[in-house]
């Protein structure tokens, strides 16, 4: 199980992406948890879905860091909540 990185040296991003492709990226707080961003995530996406629904619509919030050399990923998908983790060197 993946856990969510709380150090302060990080970035935070919501992306909202229309048939895989990123349409939109808002820089947020890196404060508290990605969880926390997770209602108004949904709530967001749903709005988005109604107003146009002919894309397939997806969402996630994302967190970065360096470390070790290295750029550390996470991320949520907004509508499934499952975190996930990737790191690039």
């Amino acid at each position: 199980m993946v856990k969510e990185n709380m150090t302060g040296r990080k970035k935070r991003y919501i992306c909202v992406k229309v048939d895989g492709l990123d349409v939109y990226i808002e820089s947020i707080s890196a404060a508290g948890t990605m969880r926390k961003y997770l209602p108004v995530a949904k709530l967001r996406l749903r709005e988005i879905e109604k107003v146009m629904p002919c894309g397939k619509w997806a969402m996630k919030i994302e967190q970065q860091w360096p470390e070790k050399g290295a750029t550390h990923y996470q991320w949520i998908n907004v509508r499934s909540g499952k975190l996930e983790e990737q790191v690039l060197s």
